[in-house]
C-alpha cells in the first residue's frame, strides 16, 4: 500500500493578501481580482453602507436611464477605498445578471501631484485620460468613437454624451479622483456632467456631516447622490478581523495564534482598519523574519505587538494609516 506523504505547509504571515503579498497595505479590489470578495470583514460600518448602496441602487434603472453618483466620506484608513472598489464590482455583477458588461476605469490616480490644479483641470484632466481608457476598453461605438476624439479635452461635451457614445450593453462605472475643493466639485460631476449608464464612485476624508448634507440640498432637485459614511473601529471589530485572517489561512500554511491580550492591546492601538492591518501584518513579519517562536504551538503575545510598535517608533515611520 503505498504511503502518500503530506509536504509540510511553510511558515505564512496570514495577514498578507494573496497576490498582493509585497503590498499588504493595497486596498481590496474585487473587480479585479475576484477573490478578495471573500477578504470583506464588517468593520468601520463598512458592511452597513454596502447594504445601504445596495439599498440605494436597486435594480439600477436610476443608473441605466440618468446616470447616478456616490461618495463615500470617512477619516483616512476607515476602509473607503475598499468600499469603493467593492460597490463597482457588484455593480458590475447586477449589470452582467442583465446581459450587460460594466466597465470599471479608475482614474483615481491619473492627476498629477506635483502642482494644485482648479476644478476645471481637474476635471479636464480626468476627461482627457478617459477618452483613451474608453478606446482601450472598446466601449464606445465605432461612429461615437471618431465624434468623441475632438472632444476628449472639452468635459461640458464629453461627459454628458457619454450614455449615447456607449455600446448598446455596456454602462461605465468611474472612480473619480478624490475631490480638491470637495463640495463644488462633485456638484459638477453630479450635475453638469452625468449621463446615462455613467455610475461615479468618488471617496473623501475631509468632508463631515454638514457638508455632506449641503452637497445633498443643492442637488435635491438633480438626480440625488448616493452618501455613505464609514468610521472608526468599533467594539469588537479588531477581534473580528484578526479571527477572520486567521481562521482563513490555516490550510495554506502555519503560524501562531494571537493572546486574548495581544488582540485587547492591538484594539486599543488602531483605530481604524487601516492601522489594524498595518499593526497585524507588521507584527507577523517581524516575528516570522526572526525565525523564533513561529509554530502552530505558539502565541503572538503583548511583546510581540509591542517590539513590533517601537520598532516602527524607532525608525520614524509613524503607526497612522
Amino acid at each position: 500500500m503505498a504511503v502518500v506523504v503530506t509536504a509540510p505547509r511553510p511558515p505564512v504571515n496570514p495577514f498578507r493578501l494573496p497576490g498582493w503579498e509585497h503590498t499588504p497595505m493595497r486596498p481590496l479590489r474585487p473587480f479585479d481580482r475576484e477573490w478578495h470578495r471573500d477578504y470583506y470583514v464588517p468593520v468601520d460600518g463598512t458592511d452597513r453602507a454596502f447594504r445601504e448602496f445596495q439599498r440605494e441602487m436597486g435594480d439600477l434603472t436610476g443608473l441605466l436611464e440618468d446616470g447616478r453618483l456616490v461618495l463615500v466620506t470617512g477619516e483616512s484608513g476607515c476602509g473607503k477605498t475598499a468600499l469603493v472598489n467593492r460597490c463597482a464590482d457588484w455593480v458590475v455583477e447586477q449589470l452582467a445578471a442583465q446581459g450587460l458588461r460594466g466597465v470599471v476605469l479608475d482614474m483615481t490616480g491619473c492627476l498629477p501631484t506635483d502642482r494644485e490644479l482648479s476644478i476645471d483641470e481637474r476635471v479636464t484632466e480626468v476627461c482627457d485620460q478617459l477618452f483613451d481608457l474608453l478606446v482601450d476598453h472598446e466601449a464606445l461605438r465605432d461612429e461615437a468613437e471618431a465624434q468623441l476624439a475632438a472632444a476628449r479635452d472639452v468635459p461640458r461635451r464629453l461627459f454628458p454624451r457619454l450614455g449615447r457614445a456607449l455600446r448598446e450593453d455596456t454602462a461605465l462605472v468611474l472612480l473619480l479622483p478624490s475631490p480638491n475643493e470637495l463640495v463644488d466639485e462633485v456638484i459638477r460631476y453630479a450635475r453638469v456632467l452625468r449621463s446615462a449608464k455613467v455610475l461615479y464612485l468618488a471617496e473623501s476624508a475631509f468632508l463631515g456631516p454638514d457638508e455632506v448634507s449641503d452637497l445633498v440640498r443643492q442637488l435635491e432637485t438633480w438626480v440625488p447622490p448616493v452618501t455613505l459614511c464609514v468610521g472608526p473601529l468599533d467594539r469588537g471589530d479588531a477581534q473580528r478581523f484578526a479571527v477572520d485572517r486567521l481562521k482563513r489561512h490555516a490550510e495554506v500554511g502555519t503560524y501562531p495564534r494571537m493572546s486574548d491580550e495581544a488582540i485587547e492591546l492591538v484594539a486599543n492601538l488602531c483605530q481604524s482598519v487601516a492601522m489594524l492591518q498595518r499593526f497585524l501584518h507588521g507584527t507577523y513579519e517581524q516575528k516570522l523574519e526572526s525565525g523564533l517562536s513561529y509554530t502552530e504551538a505558539d502565541l503572538v503575545s503583548v511583546e510581540d505587538i509591542r517590539a513590533f510598535f517601537n520598532t516602527k517608533s524607532r525608525n520614524g515611520l509613524g503607526i497612522g494609516p
